[in-house]
């Protein structure tokens, strides 16, 4: 099966630095969408400030997505999103509740804010990640937070809570609900499917960066309602997305059947990640919804991290919260093209020895 999987080990040679720690995408992008950027900014006027409303690019997103232009919000990146929500909707002090693990950039965010955050810690069984619906119930009816975020899927984990719960948490809380879908495009079906049905307090988050593979134009979008938009757009600043990235961003949507077969490239090659690594004495590795998977091995750290710099590989040993206590090693690593994913199954073969 793996000669099936990777089948060109003489390319390992050309890889001298393996970089699977930031959830980018692999693939180069395509010479149509350059070609066609080349000569759209060509025309753009580089002496004016960009159009504040990002008519253009919100009216393309529109008919990407199937909600009007007035429920679109756009960002210097997801993070610049994720911030004026914040300062939007939560008071000095006042309470943000994540999932515990989750994506580091939400504390970071709420810390400098000075806001209080409420975890609520996703458990591990030896083979999985979970989430107790009712522990995050409980602590809604507990906390009362201002706002709740929840990657989805979750970041590091690559679990996917549904559709439905989510809807859930909306109807329980009195704050905002913020569903972080940066990596929906990989699997588990998007809150965004049902158009027009989205509730009143929930801010859907997406980007460019993961599956579009545009990670260097930091363009962040979302949809919500416009009573909940206009509230965001409050603590936005002025002009706060370029010309360059509001047009490329607008190409780019032009691509989305390449955009499409790229990332079925990737969750094929992560799928058959995920059998490869079960079948390595004593790796696990959990199902993702992302173009990341997450490894767990009670091999130490520190040989993990040796291991891995000897081969150049570059992963992500993110905090998992209390899942941290676990002795051994959580290594988050980005789905990359076969021939890397290749030497990535070296490494663990090789640590497999050691445990």
């Amino acid at each position: 099966m793996r000669a099936a999987l990777f089948v060109n080990p003489g390319i390992r040679s050309a890889y001298s630095e393996i970089r699977l720690d930031k959830n980018e995408n692999p693939f180069e992008t395509p010479p149509g969408l350059i070609e066609e950027l080349r000569i759209s900014i060509s025309a753009l006027e580089l002496n004016r400030y960009p159009d504040q409303e990002a008519a253009s690019l919100k009216n393309a997103l529109s008919e990407y997505c199937g909600f009007p232009p007035e429920w679109i919000t756009l960002g210097n990146g997801g993070d610049e999103i994720l911030l004026n929500l914040m300062m939007a909707f939560v008071p000095r002090e006042g309470c943000l509740m994540t999932l515990s693990p989750s994506f580091s950039g939400y504390e970071q965010m709420s810390r400098s804010l000075g806001l209080r955050t409420k975890r609520i810690p996703l458990e591990f069984d030896g083979e999985s990640v979970t989430l107790r619906q009712e522990k995050l119930v409980d602590g809604l009816a507990a906390s009362s937070p201002d706002m709740m975020i929840i990657d989805r899927p979750n970041n590091p984990t690559g679990l996917s809570v549904s559709t439905e719960f989510l809807k859930e948490i909306a109807s329980l809380t009195r704050g905002i609900v913020v569903v972080d879908e940066a990596y929906v495009e990989f699997g588990g079906g998007s809150i965004l499917s049902d158009t027009g049905e989205l509730p009143s307090n929930v801010f859907v988050l997406r980007t460019f960066s993961k599956a579009w593979g545009l990670a260097g134009l930091r363009v962040g979008w979302g949809v919500s309602m416009p009573a909940l938009r206009s509230k965001v757009d409050r603590v936005r600043p002025p002009f706060n997305v370029g010309v360059i990235p509001q047009e490329a961003a607008r190409v780019a949507l032009g691509y989305s059947e390449w955009m499409r077969a790229r990332v079925n490239t990737i969750t094929y090659t992560r799928d058959r990640f995920i059998e490869e690594v079960k079948r390595i004495p004593g790796w696990i590795a959990l199902q993702s919804k992302a173009n990341f998977v997450m490894l767990y091995s009670k091999c130490d750290r520190k040989m993990t991290e040796k291991t891995f710099k000897k081969m150049g590989i570059h992963a992500r040993f993110p905090d998992m919260g209390v899942l941290s206590q676990i002795p051994g090693s959580w290594v988050r690593m980005t789905v990359g093209l076969e021939e890397e994913m290749e030497i990535v199954l070296d490494a663990l073969k090789e640590l497999s020895y050691r445990i």
